[in-house]
């Protein structure tokens, strides 16, 4: 199988990807305010690169872009989880049915087979939470840009940075991510042993897994929310 050819990034679009990463690693909260001079002159780069990066992020969903007012980290929406796992499980149910059609997928899986091995020793404790969130997602991201399907593979890449940090958010809890860990063993098998309605629809059922973690997360996070009262509230009531 002939791996993808990867092409060199603008300058824009590795300020997009590095700020992508801090959006989803947490670094940048929901809703915080990214501004073009400070970024700017943190990175060390005109104001030109930065807009067109916030740009590439507000298609993608991460950032949105206000006319006059400028650019905050978009607030996480039940419904942008709804319709992009809806989307995503389609695609990677055939990614996996690609690969496991694929004569030559060992090519492929040989990458993945040891990180996913790892997985489940990962899942165990709390204090691997990152590692298994980025071992997870780069596992992900492997099977996907070494796929010879080119418009499925660009589909799926595109699709990256909006599932990035909901897939984060799903894995919060340990039971979780060993139900995870056991997910990528059975769908690395299904694939390896070219069996591809099974691998299918044990991707698409992964898929729609992490969807439903991610919004029990985020409901849970607004129940928090909205249970603790407002400074404004708080004040009142002492008085």
């Amino acid at each position: 199988m002939r791996s993808a050819t990867l092409l060199t990034q603008t300058l824009p679009e590795k300020i997009a990807k590095a700020l992508a990463e801090r959006i989803t690693s947490g670094a940048y909260r929901t809703g915080e305010r990214l501004v073009e001079a400070t970024l700017a002159k943190e990175l060390a780069v005109s104001h030109g690169p930065i807009r067109d990066a916030l740009r590439i992020l507000h298609n993608a969903g991460l950032v949105t872009i206000h006319p006059y007012r400028g650019a905050n980290v978009t607030e996480f929406s039940e419904r942008e989880i709804q319709e992009l796992y809806q989307v995503r499980a389609a695609l990677v149910g055939l990614r996996a049915r690609w690969l496991a059609e694929d004569p030559q997928r060992e090519e492929v899986l040989s990458l993945v087979d040891k990180p996913i091995a790892q997985l489940a020793a990962l899942a165990k404790s709390s204090g691997t939470r990152e590692a298994y969130i980025s071992a997870a997602i780069s596992i992900s991201e492997t099977l996907t840009d070494r796929l010879s399907n080119r418009w499925l593979r660009t589909t799926l890449q595109a699709l990256n940075l909006q599932t990035s940090r909901y897939t984060r958010m799903s894995f919060e809890s340990a039971e979780r991510r060993q139900e995870s860990a056991r997910a990528w063993k059975a769908l690395l098998n299904a694939m390896r042993e070219g069996k591809e309605e099974l691998a299918q629809k044990l991707a698409f059922s992964q898929s729609l897994s992490t969807r439903d973690a991610a919004l029990r997360a985020l409901r849970a996070a607004n129940e928090g929310s909205a249970k603790q009262p407002s400074r404004k509230t708080a004040m009142t009531k002492q008085q």
